[in-house]
């Protein structure tokens, strides 16, 4: 098959690779969409360890299982492999599983392929009213849902009515809009770049902030916030360093 490796910084490479051979309780999906995170991005700069080259990236993926009981099925997935047996997978905190793996990092390679092998149980099931492009969004947009879930779950949050989200990149829209989704309608974005608040204005209803314009007088219910740890700078810094 072919797939699009990761062979150095800031090189990728369309290479043929051999198909992926599913271990036991695994399926193959033949990929149809797949995003590109910014992990994806870090990635290819060469700011993460845990993904070395060479190494097919992507985790964002949505297609149509091959074979199984699944056969022909239109699909997302749980980038997130576990063991499924420890006391996390049994407690349903399957994140903290000490044996998990990512498909975009070894040794599961990724997405930017023709296929993927998957467990059966990270499977998701999409509508035929989805396109296999919003449907490879379903891992992005679950990070905004879980938090604003979280947020609303908290008894400061169970009653919100004003929130507050820094970053209006992929996973900043997602919260903010989750939030929306949820109830919470009086929603803020703080976003520092003048186009892209240009091109939410133009494209959503909601409230865009310049940064340099925050109150701190302002009062709200729920603030989102994304940091990651930024080897490009050494320290915590907003998604969009």
């Amino acid at each position: 098959m072919k797939a699009l490796v990761y062979i150095g910084i800031e090189t990728l490479e369309m290479r043929d690779v051999a198909d992926p051979n599913p271990g036991s309780g695994e399926c193959v999906v033949r990929v149809e969409s797949v995003g590109i995170c910014g992990s994806d991005m870090h990635a290819y700069l060469g700011h993460d360890d845990r993904r070395p080259a060479p190494i097919i990236l992507g985790h964002e993926v949505a297609g149509v299982v091959e074979g199984g009981a699944h056969h022909s099925a239109r699909v997302t997935v749980n980038p997130l492999v576990t063991c499924g047996t420890c006391r996390y997978c049994t407690s349903a905190q399957d994140n903290l599983c000490p044996n998990r793996q990512i498909i975009s990092m070894q040794p599961r390679e990724g997405g930017f392929a023709q296929k993927i092998a998957i467990p059966e149980r990270n499977l998701v099931i999409i509508d035929d009213s989805l396109t296999f492009d919003q449907a490879a969004l379903a891992e992005p947009i679950a990070c905004g849902w879980h938090a604003a879930r979280v947020a609303k779950a908290h008894p400061a949050g169970s009653d919100a009515t004003r929130a507050l989200v820094f970053g209006g990149g992929a996973i900043g829209m997602g919260a903010a809009l989750s939030l929306r989704a949820q109830g919470i309608e009086n929603v803020s974005l703080v976003e520092p770049n003048e186009v892209r608040r240009d091109y939410i204005t133009s494209h959503y209803d909601l409230h865009l902030i310049d940064p340099t314009q925050v109150s701190s007088g302002d009062d709200y219910d729920v603030v989102i916030g994304q940091y990651i740890q930024c080897k490009c700078r050494g320290s915590l810094q907003s998604r969009g360093c």
